[in-house]
Protein backbone atom coordinates (compact mmCIF):
# COMPACT_ATOMS: atom_id res chain seq x y z
CA UNK A 1 0.00 0.00 0.00
CA UNK A 2 1.29 3.45 -0.84
CA UNK A 3 1.48 5.85 2.08
CA UNK A 4 1.70 9.60 2.40
CA UNK A 5 5.16 11.12 2.70
CA UNK A 6 6.27 13.89 5.04
CA UNK A 7 6.07 16.27 2.07
CA UNK A 8 2.33 16.37 2.65
CA UNK A 9 2.80 17.90 6.10
CA UNK A 10 5.34 20.37 4.74
CA UNK A 11 3.00 21.64 2.02
CA UNK A 12 1.27 24.90 2.88
CA UNK A 13 -1.95 24.15 1.00
CA UNK A 14 -5.09 24.36 3.14
CA UNK A 15 -6.64 20.92 2.80
CA UNK A 16 -10.29 20.43 3.71
CA UNK A 17 -10.79 18.88 7.13
CA UNK A 18 -11.38 15.19 7.49
CA UNK A 19 -14.96 14.07 7.89
CA UNK A 20 -16.02 11.19 10.14
CA UNK A 21 -18.48 8.61 8.86
CA UNK A 22 -20.30 5.99 10.95
CA UNK A 23 -20.43 2.32 10.01
CA UNK A 24 -22.54 1.97 6.81
CA UNK A 25 -22.39 5.75 6.36
CA UNK A 26 -22.78 6.82 2.73
CA UNK A 27 -19.88 8.80 1.24
CA UNK A 28 -21.31 9.11 -2.27
CA UNK A 29 -23.97 7.36 -4.32
CA UNK A 30 -23.93 5.72 -7.71
CA UNK A 31 -25.33 8.03 -10.38
CA UNK A 32 -24.62 11.24 -8.44
CA UNK A 33 -22.45 13.94 -9.97
CA UNK A 34 -18.84 13.07 -9.13
CA UNK A 35 -17.15 15.56 -6.80
CA UNK A 36 -13.55 14.40 -6.94
CA UNK A 37 -11.25 12.00 -5.11
CA UNK A 38 -11.11 10.98 -1.46
CA UNK A 39 -8.33 9.87 0.89
CA UNK A 40 -8.94 7.36 3.70
CA UNK A 41 -7.22 8.47 6.90
CA UNK A 42 -8.73 5.92 9.27
CA UNK A 43 -11.12 2.99 8.97
CA UNK A 44 -12.06 1.42 5.66
CA UNK A 45 -14.44 1.95 2.75
CA UNK A 46 -16.40 -0.40 0.53
CA UNK A 47 -16.78 0.46 -3.15
CA UNK A 48 -19.88 -1.22 -4.54
CA UNK A 49 -21.73 -1.14 -7.85
CA UNK A 50 -25.27 -1.97 -8.87
CA UNK A 51 -25.16 -3.77 -12.21
CA UNK A 52 -27.75 -3.25 -14.98
CA UNK A 53 -29.49 -6.51 -14.02
CA UNK A 54 -29.86 -5.32 -10.42
CA UNK A 55 -27.11 -7.53 -9.01
CA UNK A 56 -24.52 -6.08 -6.63
CA UNK A 57 -20.74 -6.21 -7.03
CA UNK A 58 -18.11 -5.06 -4.54
CA UNK A 59 -15.23 -3.55 -6.48
CA UNK A 60 -12.69 -2.97 -3.74
CA UNK A 61 -12.07 -2.46 -0.03
CA UNK A 62 -10.17 0.80 0.51
CA UNK A 63 -7.75 0.92 3.45
CA UNK A 64 -6.02 3.86 5.21
CA UNK A 65 -3.65 5.80 2.95
CA UNK A 66 -5.50 4.81 -0.24
CA UNK A 67 -7.45 7.04 -2.61
CA UNK A 68 -10.81 6.37 -4.22
CA UNK A 69 -13.32 8.34 -6.27
CA UNK A 70 -13.94 9.13 -9.91
CA UNK A 71 -12.69 12.68 -10.39
CA UNK A 72 -14.33 16.08 -10.30
CA UNK A 73 -16.86 17.30 -12.84
CA UNK A 74 -16.33 20.60 -14.59
CA UNK A 75 -18.74 23.16 -15.96
CA UNK A 76 -18.92 21.55 -19.39
CA UNK A 77 -19.31 17.95 -18.24
CA UNK A 78 -21.19 16.41 -15.36
CA UNK A 79 -19.40 13.19 -14.62
CA UNK A 80 -21.49 10.60 -12.79
CA UNK A 81 -20.28 8.12 -10.20
CA UNK A 82 -20.22 4.57 -11.53
CA UNK A 83 -20.25 3.10 -8.03
CA UNK A 84 -21.17 4.02 -4.47
CA UNK A 85 -18.89 4.28 -1.45
CA UNK A 86 -19.81 3.26 2.09
CA UNK A 87 -17.85 3.32 5.35
CA UNK A 88 -17.28 -0.16 6.76
CA UNK A 89 -16.22 0.86 10.27
CA UNK A 90 -17.33 3.45 12.80
CA UNK A 91 -15.30 6.68 12.82
CA UNK A 92 -14.01 6.18 9.31
CA UNK A 93 -12.15 9.39 8.47
CA UNK A 94 -12.27 10.64 4.88
CA UNK A 95 -10.61 13.67 3.29
CA UNK A 96 -11.88 15.13 0.04
CA UNK A 97 -9.23 16.09 -2.52
CA UNK A 98 -10.03 18.79 -5.07
CA UNK A 99 -8.63 19.44 -8.55
CA UNK A 100 -6.66 22.35 -7.06
CA UNK A 101 -4.71 19.90 -4.90
CA UNK A 102 -3.67 17.99 -8.01
CA UNK A 103 -2.08 21.13 -9.41
CA UNK A 104 0.46 21.27 -6.58
CA UNK A 105 3.59 19.50 -7.86
CA UNK A 106 4.42 17.43 -4.79
CA UNK A 107 0.85 16.54 -3.91
CA UNK A 108 -0.12 15.94 -7.52
CA UNK A 109 2.70 13.45 -7.96
CA UNK A 110 1.71 11.57 -4.80
CA UNK A 111 -1.91 11.41 -5.93
CA UNK A 112 -0.91 10.34 -9.42
CA UNK A 113 1.07 7.38 -8.04
CA UNK A 114 -1.82 6.36 -5.79
CA UNK A 115 -4.31 6.41 -8.66
CA UNK A 116 -1.95 4.35 -10.81
CA UNK A 117 -1.71 1.83 -7.99
CA UNK A 118 -5.51 1.74 -7.73
CA UNK A 119 -5.86 1.02 -11.46
CA UNK A 120 -3.19 -1.67 -11.22
CA UNK A 121 -5.11 -3.43 -8.44
CA UNK A 122 -8.30 -3.41 -10.52
CA UNK A 123 -6.38 -4.91 -13.45
CA UNK A 124 -4.93 -7.63 -11.22
CA UNK A 125 -8.40 -8.48 -9.98
CA UNK A 126 -9.59 -9.03 -13.54
CA UNK A 127 -6.56 -11.22 -14.19
CA UNK A 128 -7.33 -13.33 -11.11
CA UNK A 129 -10.85 -13.79 -12.38
CA UNK A 130 -9.43 -15.35 -15.55
CA UNK A 131 -6.93 -17.80 -14.07
CA UNK A 132 -7.91 -18.45 -10.42
CA UNK A 133 -10.79 -20.62 -9.29
CA UNK A 134 -13.28 -19.24 -6.75
CA UNK A 135 -11.54 -20.78 -3.73
CA UNK A 136 -8.21 -19.33 -4.84
CA UNK A 137 -9.72 -15.86 -5.23
CA UNK A 138 -11.24 -16.03 -1.75
CA UNK A 139 -7.93 -17.05 -0.15
CA UNK A 140 -5.99 -14.43 -2.11
CA UNK A 141 -8.42 -11.68 -1.09
CA UNK A 142 -8.40 -12.71 2.58
CA UNK A 143 -4.59 -12.63 2.67
CA UNK A 144 -4.51 -9.27 0.87
CA UNK A 145 -7.00 -7.76 3.33
CA UNK A 146 -5.09 -9.18 6.29
CA UNK A 147 -1.85 -7.67 5.02
CA UNK A 148 -3.48 -4.25 4.59
CA UNK A 149 -5.93 -4.10 7.50
CA UNK A 150 -4.83 -6.79 9.93
CA UNK A 151 -2.97 -6.36 13.23
CA UNK A 152 0.06 -8.53 13.99
CA UNK A 153 0.44 -10.41 17.27
CA UNK A 154 3.65 -12.37 16.90
CA UNK A 155 3.11 -14.88 14.09
CA UNK A 156 -0.66 -14.36 14.22
CA UNK A 157 -2.64 -11.68 12.38
CA UNK A 158 -6.10 -10.52 13.42
CA UNK A 159 -8.37 -9.18 10.69
CA UNK A 160 -11.54 -7.39 11.72
CA UNK A 161 -13.63 -7.69 8.59
CA UNK A 162 -17.06 -6.09 8.69
CA UNK A 163 -18.28 -8.01 5.65
CA UNK A 164 -20.88 -10.75 5.52
CA UNK A 165 -20.19 -13.98 3.64
CA UNK A 166 -22.43 -12.66 0.87
CA UNK A 167 -20.42 -9.42 0.62
CA UNK A 168 -17.14 -11.34 0.60
CA UNK A 169 -18.58 -13.40 -2.24
CA UNK A 170 -19.34 -10.21 -4.18
CA UNK A 171 -15.78 -8.98 -3.60
CA UNK A 172 -14.24 -12.25 -4.82
CA UNK A 173 -16.64 -12.93 -7.70
CA UNK A 174 -17.75 -16.17 -6.11
CA UNK A 175 -20.80 -17.48 -4.23
CA UNK A 176 -21.77 -17.24 -0.57
CA UNK A 177 -21.74 -21.04 -0.36
CA UNK A 178 -18.15 -21.17 -1.64
CA UNK A 179 -17.05 -18.51 0.85
CA UNK A 180 -18.61 -20.43 3.74
CA UNK A 181 -17.09 -23.72 2.54
CA UNK A 182 -13.61 -22.15 2.12
CA UNK A 183 -13.64 -20.50 5.56
CA UNK A 184 -14.86 -23.72 7.19
CA UNK A 185 -12.10 -25.71 5.47
CA UNK A 186 -9.42 -23.23 6.59
CA UNK A 187 -10.75 -23.36 10.16
CA UNK A 188 -10.91 -27.18 10.16
CA UNK A 189 -7.29 -27.37 8.99
CA UNK A 190 -6.18 -25.00 11.76
CA UNK A 191 -5.09 -22.25 9.35
CA UNK A 192 -7.52 -19.69 10.78
CA UNK A 193 -10.07 -19.26 13.52
CA UNK A 194 -13.01 -16.96 13.02
CA UNK A 195 -16.20 -15.76 14.64
CA UNK A 196 -18.55 -13.11 13.34
CA UNK A 197 -16.38 -10.39 11.77
CA UNK A 198 -12.99 -11.49 13.17
CA UNK A 199 -10.55 -13.79 11.41
CA UNK A 200 -7.33 -14.84 13.13
CA UNK A 201 -4.60 -16.09 10.78
CA UNK A 202 -2.24 -18.47 12.59
CA UNK A 203 0.67 -17.63 10.32
CA UNK A 204 -0.04 -15.21 7.50
CA UNK A 205 3.42 -15.67 5.96
CA UNK A 206 2.63 -19.35 5.37
CA UNK A 207 -0.98 -18.77 4.37
CA UNK A 208 -1.40 -20.36 0.96
CA UNK A 209 -3.47 -18.12 -1.30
Amino acid sequence: MLTLTTNWEATQIAFPRFKNYPKRGNIYRQGEVSEGFYLVKNGSVKLQKTLPNGAQSILKIISPGEIFGEGESNLSEFKRNNSFATAIEDETMIQKISNQNFQESVIGLELHHKLLNYNLEITKRLERLNWMDAEGRIKFTLKELAQKLGKRFGDETLLKLNLTHEELAMLTDSSRQTVTKTLSSLKKNGVITYSRNRILFRNLANFNS
